[in-house]
């Protein structure tokens, strides 16, 4: 029998029947020892479309935003300067960022990191032409100190939507076990063609789903191949760090009631303090918890 099967330590029990049901038992091993891990479409249980509908709304996105046309994405040989302009804060974009956010595998990854309390900090896409340059190796827990500890505090999930065949497409690249340095880059770290530590690419097909500990260190190598790489990246953190976009405040209450756990990662059932002279009783028990227990 299964331990969940217990229900004594229901932040926990959920998490492992997720894990079986999804089959994530090897991405979690990954995640915990490595750092990071890429999990395929054929595990996501993606609804038909979805990769396709996500990269479309990412492109259109950027392209209304910014008021420029990205060309074809197979072929183009140059991105206008602006491409990488106004990229956060998606979800009232199109549904399917919403969908994005709230995947329930995508969840299962946020929650084992960061606890049952976790909050979605933001979402950004990045989308990558021929002539990109490599970006440093660097962490995603900016502001936190070194010694850090054993907790992930941040998570991020990127969905894939263009192929990463190979060098020339510009793929992230990862530092495995960097996570238990538990600090960022230092100067003479970063820089990718000169750095000490070993790194291995990202090699994913569209519709994966790449995920990692704030920890971990991670750069990108340059773009060589014409065409674009589309890449929605998600960050999730604990309750207790600032978001870069307050969903509890900004995102609309009509978004929120449709979408419970959209509601649910938004934080706002987490900000017991959200009237200063009146805290919610209701909120502080679980907003407590999160500071005794890593899952919670």
């Amino acid at each position: 029998m299964s331990l969940s099967a217990h229900k004594m330590y229901p932040d926990v029990d959920v998490l492992m029947e997720q894990i079986e049901e999804f089959d994530l038992h090897r991405h979690m091993v990954e995640l915990q020892a490595y750092g990071f891990t890429i999990v395929p479409p054929e595990k996501l249980r993606l609804p038909e479309g979805f990769t396709v509908r996500l990269r479309s709304a990412i492109i259109a996105a950027c392209e209304r935003r910014n008021s420029i046309q990205l060309g074809d994405l197979k072929t183009v040989e140059a991105l206008p300067e602006t491409a990488s302009s106004n990229s956060w804060d998606l979800l009232e974009e199109d549904d399917v960022f919403v969908e994005a956010a709230t995947h329930p595998v995508c969840l299962t990854f946020v929650r084992w990191l960061l606890g049952q309390s976790a909050v979605l900090a933001g979402q950004s896409w990045i989308i990558k032409g021929k002539g990109a340059k490599a970006l440093p190796l660097h962490n995603d827990n900016h502001g936190i100190p070194p010694g850090s500890g054993s907790i992930a505090h941040l998570c991020n999930t990127s969905w894939i939507c263009t192929d990463y065949t190979g060098s020339a497409d510009g793929p992230t690249v990862f530092v495995p076990g960097s996570h238990n340095y538990a600090r960022a880059t230092l100067p003479h770290e970063s820089d990718l063609s000169q750095t000490p530590f070993k790194f291995v690419p990202l090699i994913a097909e569209a519709g994966s789903l790449a995920v990692w500990n704030g920890n971990t260190w991670h750069a990108a190598q340059p773009r060589t191949s014409p065409g674009f790489r589309v890449t929605l990246v998600q960050t999730y953190m604990r309750s207790y760090m600032r978001p870069q976009t307050d969903y509890s405040v900004s995102c609309p209450a009509e978004l929120l009631e449709k979408n419970p756990e959209l509601e649910r990662i938004a934080g706002k059932p987490l900000n017991p303090f959200a009237d200063p002279r009146n805290p919610d009783p209701e909120r502080i028990a679980p907003f407590m918890r999160a500071g005794t227990d890593p899952f919670a």
